[in-house]
């Protein structure tokens, strides 16, 4: 029998589809195995090939790919279609990210008693939300701090579990707390399943035998669990969707909210996006297609007292507060927008700032490792005492941190406990489960962190809020700085007062901005709807080109090639549909680990028409470089 010929995509390295021979037929993105160099490895059949199109010389040196017992769902093949064609992937770096199941394991579920579920009880206005779901297939649930959105979604899984389907909650990695499992296995038992990248291979293999074995159904994870093997998965909810954590800062670039919605458009599986503070795309198509529900209020209903101080951190009025609360025996959180000693040691002599050799970004400062730390590349140096420079040893941090801050606020109260909440102080689960169990039993006075407070974590004794420096995010160039800043604001208030009056004290130069809306969100939203310019998403999409490398003339060069054929195709289509070169240049950080970055910034109308353009560069270049369709950033 004559061989088939097939084109295959590599799993797990870089390599383009290389063609292969099998003694079977098969079926187009089937799993194969394959051998590389004397190396077995996995592959994708992404076409069939016709003998009579192939080289004789290939015919006869070309090896033989056998059957795998893996598989991948329809749905897995679907949306890695979908990031191959709109993030412009590899099929092999598409179906990298997807989790095959075995080929003889279970793929339906057995029913359920539910009868003995203790749900909770709904509100009737949790009640409309609900039936507002049902009806919708996919729904933004835009639910203020409290209000109860935990509540529709463990009745939304319920109700999937009753079908005989799988549910999965996607969350921010940070926000995956004991709490959240707790919570889920206290209604559902063994059914529930966790997963995210901290979890150990040998966890993440027992998951699977039980998630084929049908054992567990409720699947609480961060978002690569969304290429999870879920055969019967019924519904998708993705909570705090407004957040940066979903979208992949790995190639491809994909954002797994979007993704979600993908799925729920184009299948069965119903998708429903929860946040206090959505984003304002996410608000703008909801309006648009009427699938928003506003679930107004919360359950505690307490009074929270803005108070705008434009002075420096830990002044005088701000450790007045803090003192008082501490006093009253209440719990205060302090936020900053850096963790550590961030941002940077310079020179009061020569103005000179200490940068990482690798990277074009100041080093940050680790007074507790007597370290300066790149947050890029990982780069560490011993902390200075004289400016390399000029040899001065009049040294200054530039802006404070976490770490500085409980340093001068220690001195300030000495008897108050003081925790600190960044990425450099809990950098495992256990570490995270660690503090927030001090802090709900009070053996923590005051949590000074960063941007994770905000990530739903559940405070209950929480009187004062203290937001310092969100000036440094309103004031940032990037045309979601208001919308970055009025977030954060949102949910870190949102921590304070939710069983008495809270107290939110805002270090602030910008008393106009945040005033002007005091803590509803909904009125920024459609403020920042009539005033964002239309030049910036959510009215036109952006992609992002990035090219590297060590020598800055060749990333330059590689950043010009692209330029004259992006250039070609507007010229030759500039008649079927706007596409627009908003800038080529350096990037802004011009060094990261070690590599030059010239990028291109495309702006369009529509997508389809931007990633034709970028396909045609690809079709037309003999080197790779970096993607990024829908940044979240244009620096």
């Amino acid at each position: 029998m004559n061989p088939y010929f097939v084109l295959v995509a590599p799993l797990g390295i870089s390599s383009p589809p290389l063609t292969y021979k099998m003694e079977y037929d098969c079926l187009i993105y089937d799993i194969v195995e394959i051998a590389i160099k004397n190396k077995s490895l996995l592959g994708v059949v992404i076409k069939k090939l016709d003998s009579m199109t192939i080289a004789p010389a290939l015919i006869e040196v070309c090896k033989y790919a056998t059957a795998s017992d893996l598989a991948f769902l329809s749905h897995q093949k679907f949306l890695a279609e979908f990031i191959v064609s709109y993030y412009c992937a590899s099929f092999s770096q598409s179906f990298a990210q997807f989790i095959a199941y075995k080929r003889d394991s279970q793929n339906s579920l057995e029913s359920l008693d539910l009868q003995n579920l203790h749900l909770p009880q709904l509100s009737v206005k949790q009640q409309e939300a609900l039936e507002f779901i049902q009806n919708t297939q996919n729904t933004l649930l835009f639910g203020d701090t409290g209000s109860g959105k935990t509540e529709i979604y463990i009745h939304l899984i319920a109700q999937a579990l009753l079908k005989r389907k799988q549910a999965l909650l996607l969350m921010p990695e940070i926000a995956l707390t004991p709490q959240i499992e707790q919570r889920l296995q206290r209604i559902f038992g063994t059914l529930v399943g966790i997963w995210h990248s901290k979890i150990t291979s040998k966890k993440k293999q027992e998951f699977l035998d039980r998630l084929y074995k049908g054992e567990i159904r409720v699947i609480a994870g961060a978002r690569s669990s969304l290429f999870l093997p879920l055969y019967a998965l019924g519904v998708i909810v993705v909570d705090e969707e407004h957040d940066d954590a979903y979208k992949s800062q790995n190639i491809p670039y994909y954002n797994a909210r979007d993704l979600a919605l993908y799925l729920g458009k184009h299948t069965d599986i119903k998708v429903v996006l929860g946040s206090a503070t959505p984003s304002l795309l996410s608000y703008s198509n909801a309006a648009k297609n009427h699938t928003l529900f506003r679930l107004k209020g919360s359950y505690f209903n307490a009074d929270k007292k803005i108070i705008f101080n434009p002075e420096e951190p830990l002044s005088d009025s701000m450790l007045s507060y803090l003192e008082s609360t501490y006093k009253n025996s209440k719990q205060s959180i302090v936020f900053l927008p850096t963790r550590a000693n961030f941002k940077s040691l310079f020179c009061k002599e020569c103005a000179h700032k200490v940068q990482c050799i690798f990277c074009s970004v100041n080093l940050s400062v680790h007074s507790k490792k007597n370290a300066l730390v790149c947050h890029y590349c990982g780069f560490t140096q011993q902390l200075i005492d004289s400016c390399p420079q000029c040899g001065s040893k009049n040294l200054a941090v530039a802006r404070i941190g976490t770490q500085e801050f409980a340093k001068e606020l220690a001195t300030a109260l000495p008897q108050a406990e003081i925790g600190i909440f960044d990425k450099d102080h809990i950098s495992t689960h256990n570490k995270l489960q660690s503090i927030l169990k001090k802090f709900n039993e009070h053996k923590i006075d005051i949590l000074i962190g960063t941007q994770m407070l905000s990530k739903g974590h559940d405070y209950h004794n929480i009187e004062l809020c203290v937001i310092v420096g969100i000036d440094y995010i309103l004031n940032a160039i990037d045309y979601r700085a208001n919308e970055r800043a009025m977030s954060l604001l949102v949910q870190i208030a949102g921590r304070a007062g939710r069983k008495s009056e809270g107290i939110v004290f805002i270090q602030t130069s910008n008393t106009g901005f945040f005033s002007q809306f005091g803590l509803d969100y909904e009125m920024f939203l459609q403020n920042e709807l009539c005033n964002r310019p239309r030049i910036y998403p959510p009215f036109t999409r952006l992609a992002n080109l990035s090219f590297t490398h060590k020598d800055k003339e060749v990333s330059y060069a590689q950043m010009q090639a692209a330029l004259k054929l992006i250039e070609d195709f507007v010229f030759r289509n500039s008649k079927e549909s706007y596409l627009e070169i908003v800038g080529a240049k350096l990037s802004d950080i011009a060094r990261l680990k070690g590599k030059y970055r010239h990028n291109i910034l495309l702006r369009a109308q529509k997508n389809t028409i931007m990633r034709q353009a970028i396909n045609y560069v690809r079709k037309n270049l003999d080197f790779d470089f970096i993607i990024d369709i829908d940044p979240l950033s244009t620096l």
